[in-house]
Order: structure tokens, then sequence, then C-alpha cells
């Protein structure tokens, strides 16, 4: 039992009957696709290095004549600069002296328990942006949390961004499954000798929805 601050004596008491915890969402969806591996590094820079191989026809020659001279690829490095992003946080005595522990009638609040839960909001702030950071990888432009652009993929590796206009509008209609073709060959005749078992897309609520109810998708 505890003391009931909306009664005017201070010997009434309420009882706790519940307590509710809102804790806000924690997407994770691109870190549980496993695209990325962690490696720490001891250095602010890293370089990325590519070896563009080369993969040409060869003709036929005359039996005796000099053969064609083999060409080798070119090696480029990058070099990235690793964004600094610290998080500061203070603990005030105001937080557990006299403090009542988060749903109990008679625990007072320990500073063990204070330390634990700004530790835990500080690693989910962490994961969240961690999570940003690696979707903006995926779509080429990494954002910074005030929306600058920290690194732009396609500008750094000389891409030109594919964009596939799905138009779904119901007049006029629109062939979405040669729109689909389109953005699958798309990956094939990019891989760069990787191989593929399939493809995944990662779409908001408002294209799927309108994806699923167009009258041309079964």
């Amino acid at each position: 039992m505890m003391i009931n601050p909306f009664e005017q004596d201070a010997f009434n008491m309420v009882s706790l009957t519940q307590a509710i915890n809102i804790l806000p969402n924690r997407y994770g969806r691109v870190g549980q696709l496993g695209l990325f591996t962690d490696k720490g590094v001891r250095t602010r820079t890293v370089l990325v290095e590519e070896n563009n191989g080369v993969l040409n026809l060869l003709p036929t020659l005359p039996v005796g004549a000099p053969g064609t001279q083999n060409k080798m690829g070119k090696r480029t490095v990058r070099s990235f600069t690793i964004p600094h992003i610290p998080l500061d946080d203070t603990i005030l005595p105001s937080e557990y002296e006299g403090i009542r522990e988060f749903g109990s009638e008679n625990q007072v609040k320990a500073l063990a328990g204070v330390m634990n839960d700004h530790l835990q909001t500080a690693r989910a702030k962490f994961d969240i942006t961690l999570e940003y950071l690696r979707m903006g990888a995926l779509k080429g432009v990494i954002l910074d949390a005030d929306g600058t652009t920290l690194y732009n993929l396609y500008t750094e590796f000389g891409i030109a961004p594919k964009t596939v206009d799905f138009a779904l509008d119901p007049s006029p209609e629109v062939e979405v499954a040669a729109k689909c073709r389109e953005v699958i060959r798309h990956i094939e005749d990019n891989l760069k000798g990787e191989v593929m078992t399939g493809v995944r897309c990662l779409c908001d609520s408002n294209f799927f929805d309108a994806l699923v109810a167009y009258p041309t998708v079964k």
C-alpha cells in the first residue's frame, strides 16, 4: 500500500493494481536480414579497395600469329571517414532519492536500477541509429539524424541510380508483372559475377497496399 496523493488525508492509502511501461518501437528488420557484418576498427578512417575485373571475348587468329594481349582490371581505393556519434547522459540524485520503484508499492528506487534504465535507453538509441544508417546504405544515400547527407554511395562508387516507376494508377492500366521483371533484370545484369537465389523488396505500407490491390496483380 502507498499514500494516495489525490486525497487530502495524508494517512489515506491506495493500492497499486497495475503498472504500464510504454516502450517505443525498436525497428530492426534490416539488422535481422543479416546483410551487414560488424567488424571493429581502431582508426577513424577505413579504406574500401575495389578490383574491377575485365572479361572480354577472344578473337580467333591464324596459327602462328601473336596472341591477344591479356588485360587486367584496375584497382581502386576509396577512403571513408567513420562518423562520430557520441551520447552523453547524467543521473541526478533526484531520480532515485526517495523515489518509489516503478511498479512497486513499498520499494525505493535504487541507484543501480536507475543506471540500468539509462543504459538500456542509450543502447536502444544507438540500435535505432544503426538501423537508420543501414537502411540509408541500402537506399544508396546515408543520411544523418538531421537529414543531411553523410555519404552518397552512388557518387562515391560512380553508379547511376535506377528508377522504375510502377505508376500504380488504375487509368491507364499498367502491367505490373513487366515492371517487376524490369527490376529483376536490372539486378541480374549488375550482379558483377555474384549469384542470387531471389529478390527481396523493402517497401512502405502505401506502396504495398497499392500493389496488392492493383487489378493486374494476382
